[in-house]
């Protein structure tokens, strides 16, 4: 007998089942489906298979008259269907409100996700949603009603059918033959979205003219055209995304959770800065924003027309949602595009004044939420500015030229002091008195003010405690590749520890485990003038692994080694998401000690990105971990724009384009009315019973628990699979690693791993990874939540059969 693996409600035949599941569980979505049947645990992604293996079952699969009979009179006449929705809370008014929706309704809903997802695809043009509509409506029309019509006059012909009958389906040809009303021109389409509320539309913005040349009557003459920006409603944006299912839930909780740790620096509000801005805001609910600004060029960087369609992009975060949130690229929202020759023609006050309005309205009025458990107003304000330093600098009106006497926006170290200081001054440290008796002086070679800051319009704005720093550009892209290319050539050309051919072959054939982020090809002109050609994923992965590639070759105490080590020191702090306050001071000593070596080893001067890093010790106490700050993420941002720039050959509003684009890519999010799910798994497996009560003994489950074997599992955004490495817990400041030998899907929500156990040797300081020994036989079990870190490490075997494991998540 056919069983609903949801409700576990038992069914007479396959028919009833589906139909029970269309009724009771519209609202549920079928990823897969599992059989209840004689303790079957079998499971299928597709609907029809499940059909098939029911029907194995012996089921009677013969569709019943019972079954046949209008929807209205099996349930006024099923005494079992009856009996399970009087068991259901107010069932008549849920059954009247769920059931029976208007089937116009289901259409246009059908219709609306399709075409929000559609709209969403960077690489589908809006041209083309238009002619794919066009043909859906044809094949509508001329197709399927067409067709239907044919067969049901033919019925009517051999007498199978009365015409009385026949008048029944003409409201339902009319239904399905207009069924792309509401979407038959963008204008429609836009126009339902916005009725729904899923769809934010940019607001156009004058910034100011420029004079074109337009042909008149056949001769050339000047016309002035408006310069515009592209704005989005913040407040809109803020308004749905906390409305969609379980985001504030989710996130207030993470907030109570962060509020009861002590000790730890894990989230901007842990900071001391949030936490002296939330004594302002007692008895409100106050979220901290974030702000990027950056450049990008929309098109062919290298081509004749590179610079044209130069773009500014400012995009704001919350940092407070959970981690695993705040990762997804579709939780950052774009708040202003415009062309970046218009910032600087027309100046920071007129392009950047509609953000700062919108920021003070959302922390003077807030955003009402209407939902089951929370109704009110959230409030958020500005917590930081953030971007590259030349990005950071251009907007916040200081010099942009890191070769001027007073570079740095933090304090007023000198250039010649910038070339040899290793460490921070907090005597030199700017403050608000001395910034605007230097705006006064209107110097900018004895200040390093070009103008007075624009975001201090922005209320209660502090300038010295609300802009960020960027360990992507400082370390990552800069001290990194310079400490990087000085050691590879004094290894390469003077010591010759190793060739070039050398390196690069090992660098080809590493095995570098989880990391999507493969090291280029190293050339000798780029180590000459101190630049690598690498990206800074691609340099965080050649950093992370350098120690295993070459270090055999490196003889124990040279010097030039522990530079190296330094760096790694600085990296694992830096990238850190969890640290003790008393990691502050470790990072002071660490930059301090990196930048020494590198003095007196190089010969060469500091640039200024080595005395950036000496103010991060200072940054981690007011905002938490810097890895949050970085410009990673944001900077992927743009690449969801540049394909949608190349999908489309408009360039008469570039900005308009992709912000239409962007909000309709946030309109399938809003449209769909929750995030995605935050555990992945791949196809399932039956388990035997023995392995079954294995697992239930170890974790004392009840009997009823469901258990499948799966492939693979994605949680929260990381993958894992056979033969993953895991760090399970430090024991004696040794990790203990596991490497995964299968795993179990514990009802829809928990994973569970069954691992191999490794015994830590030690660290090597040399590969700056542990050596570990692995036990086959020594197996155990273990919930994916109860790992220490959830990151995946990766093991590499060296020359001599040493395994070593590299950490990728800093303990």
């Amino acid at each position: 007998m056919p069983k609903c693996f949801l409700c576990e409600k038992d069914f007479d035949n396959i028919k009833s089942l589906f139909k029970h599941f269309d009724i009771q569980h519209f609202n549920h979505e079928f990823n897969f489906y599992q059989c209840n049947e004689a303790k079957c645990t079998r499971s299928f992604y597709l609907k029809n298979s499940f059909r098939k293996h029911l029907a194995k079952h012996s089921i009677d699969d013969f569709i019943q008259p019972s079954t046949i009979q209008p929807l209205v009179s099996s349930i006024s006449t099923s005494e079992s269907t009856l009996k399970y929705f009087d068991s259901v809370p107010n069932s008549a008014e849920k059954l009247n409100n769920k059931q029976f929706i208007e089937p116009s309704e289901i259409l246009n809903k059908t219709i609306s996700n399709f075409l929000s997802i559609l709209y969403a695809n960077s690489i589908i043009s809006r041209n083309v949603v238009q002619i794919v509509v066009d043909g859906m409506e044809t094949v509508f029309s001329e197709g399927i009603v067409a067709c239907i019509k044919t067969y049901i006059q033919q019925m009517i012909f051999e007498g199978k059918i009365s015409e009385e009958n026949f008048n029944i389906f003409t409201n339902i040809f009319n239904m399905i033959e207009n069924s792309f009303s509401n979407f038959k021109t963008e204008h429609k389409r836009f126009s339902y979205f916005a009725e729904q509320g899923s769809f934010v539309k940019p607001k156009e913005k004058i910034v100011g003219q420029r004079l074109n040349t337009v042909m008149k009557g056949g001769i050339s003459v000047l016309k002035p055209f408006n310069c515009t920006e592209q704005c989005i409603p913040l407040r809109s944006v803020l308004k749905n995304f906390f409305s969609l299912e379980n985001v504030l839930t989710e996130t207030l909780d993470y907030m109570a959770s962060l509020k009861n740790e002590s000790g730890i620096l894990t989230n901007f509000i842990q900071g001391t800065y949030w936490k002296s801005r939330m004594i302002k805001h007692e008895g409100r609910i106050v979220l901290p924003l974030f702000m990027f600004f950056d450049d990008y060029e929309s098109g062919n960087v290298l081509g004749s027309h590179s610079g044209i369609h130069k773009l500014g992009a400012v995009y704001v975060s919350i940092p407070c949602i959970p981690p695993h949130r705040t990762t997804l690229l579709s939780n950052i929202f774009l708040a202003l595009l415009f062309h970046s020759s218009d910032r600087v023609q027309f100046g920071n006050k007129v392009i950047f004044k509609p953000i700062i309005d919108e920021f003070n309205f959302l922390m003077a009025n807030g955003v009402d939420i209407d939902m089951p458990f929370f109704t009110g107003k959230l409030y958020f304000e500005l917590g930081l500015i953030l971007g590259d330093n030349l990005g950071l600098h251009s907007i916040t009106g200081f010099v942009e030229s890191f070769s001027s006497n007073f570079c740095c926006r933090i304090c007023t170290m000198g250039k010649s002091d910038i070339k040899v200081k290793c460490y921070e001054d907090k005597s030199l440290l700017r403050n608000n008195e001395q910034y605007f008796n230097d705006l006064k002086k209107n110097d900018l070679s004895a200040t390093g003010l070009k103008e007075e800051c624009i975001w201090l319009n922005v209320t209660d704005f502090s300038l010295f405690d609300q802009v960020g720093v960027d360990i992507m550009h400082d370390l990552l892209e800069g001290c990194a590749k310079y400490i990087m290319s000085f050691i590879l050539k004094s290894y390469i050309k003077e010591l010759k520890l190793f060739s070039l051919k050398v390196l690069n072959d090992r660098i080809f054939a590493f095995d570098y485990g989880p990391e999507h982020n493969k090291p280029c090809i190293i050339s000798m002109d780029h180590i000459n003038v101190g630049k690598m050609k690498q990206s800074a994923s691609e340099m965080l992965t050649f950093i992370r692994y350098f120690g295993l590639l070459i270090g055999d070759f490196v003889p124990v105490g040279e010097p030039i080694w522990y530079l190296y080590l330094s760096m790694r020191r600085v990296l694992d702090i830096a990238l850190s998401t969890s640290l003790e306050e008393n990691s502050c001071l470790l990072l002071e000593t660490v930059v301090g000690e990196m930048n020494e070596l590198y003095l007196k080893l190089s010969k060469n001067d500091l640039k200024p990105k080595f005395h950036f890093l000496t103010h991060y010790s200072s940054m981690i106490k007011k905002h938490g971990p810097v890895v949050h700050l970085w410009s990673m993420r944001y900077e992927a941002k743009h690449r969801i724009s540049k394909i949608s720039a190349r999908s489309s050959f408009n360039r008469r509003n570039i900005c308009m384009s992709l912000a239409i684009k962007h909000q309709l890519q946030l309109n399938e999010v809003f449209n769909k009315g929750k995030l995605c799910s935050t555990i992945n798994v791949g196809p399932r497996k039956i388990l035997n019973s023995l392995k079954i009560g294995e697992i239930k003994t170890e974790f004392n489950l009840s009997s009823d628990e469901q258990l499948v074997r799966v492939s693979w599992a994605e949680i929260k955004g990381t993958r894992y699979k056979i033969n993953s490495i895991l760090t399970r817990d430090v024991d004696d400041e040794n990790p203990q690693f596991i490497l995964i030998k299968d795993i179990f899907l514990n009802g829809s929500e928990r994973i569970i791993f069954e691992c191999c156990m490794f015994t830590t040797i030690g660290f090597n300081e040399q590969f700056y990874a542990y050596e570990v020994e692995i036990h086959e036989l020594s197996n155990c079990f273990i919930f994916q939540d109860s790992l220490i870190s959830p990151i995946p490490n990766t093991l590499n075997v060296v020359s001599n059969g040493a395994k070593y494991v590299t950490v990728r998540d800093p303990l």
